[in-house]
């Protein structure tokens, strides 16, 4: 990993092959940028042919070759070269997976709404999706400080998912691993893959955009891959 700075936007950069970077904060924000701004700053300066990101609900869609693309997706597979895309989060899980042959990319945007509602699953049940053998979690809230309530364990149990491994009580405060959870859906599928983990967006508030730390509500991270 090493701090890129270019043009006064700053990133961290995770991986070369595949290409991976995560958007820092600065004293301009990549995010504020508007789409068209990142597609024309990333071909100029990493020579990526194209670039998108969708509007992210929560859920489990996924955008193909074929998808229409003015739908919302929170995940994406791709096997053509220099075709990037961007994950936006401030709290959630952005996950990278890939294969040996760097033939195929995927990214999921992580929430729980969405890893509750199965979208490792359906990831996994897509073509080549079996093939994956390294996974990135991008910069995410860790457990010390993910609070959680009642409803969101009981909407995890009407999926008739058990929680109880992956949540903590201290001074009647519940929290959350949902690293943890996303690692183990994952091993469920493929016990093969070697998981790499990134930073915590909310213990490090100097590099990451944290929801539930500063409420910003126009800032995000955003993980850019390509093949």
């Amino acid at each position: 990993m090493k701090f890129l700075n270019i043009e006064n936007y700053r990133f961290l950069e995770i991986s070369q092959n595949p290409s991976i970077l995560v958007s820092l904060k600065s004293d301009q924000c990549f995010s504020a940028l508007t789409l068209g701004q990142r597609a024309q700053f990333l071909k100029n300066n990493f020579g990526v042919e194209t670039y998108q990101e969708f509007n992210q609900v929560h859920e489990t869609d996924i955008f193909e070759r074929n998808s229409d693309p003015n739908k919302n997706y929170d995940g994406f597979i791709e096997a053509k070269q220099k075709r990037a895309y961007g994950l936006k989060t401030a709290d959630c899980i952005p996950l990278i997976l890939w294969n040996e042959q760097l033939n195929t990319l995927m990214g999921l945007h992580c929430g729980w709404r969405g890893l509750a509602k199965g979208i490792i699953q359906k990831a996994f049940g897509m073509k080549n999706a079996l093939e994956f053998n390294q996974a990135f979690i991008g910069p995410h809230i860790t457990k010390k400080h993910f609070e959680v309530k009642q409803d969101l364990i009981d909407f995890f149990e009407q999926q008739n998912i058990d929680l109880k491994p992956f949540l903590y009580e201290q001074k009647n405060v519940k929290t959350l691993d949902i690293k943890g959870f996303c690692i183990q859906q994952i091993k469920e599928l493929n016990p093969q893959i070697i998981v790499k983990n990134g930073f915590c967006s909310y213990e490090n508030n100097d590099l990451f955009y944290s929801w539930r730390k500063s409420k910003e509500p126009a800032r995000r991270n955003i993980t850019i891959s390509w093949l």
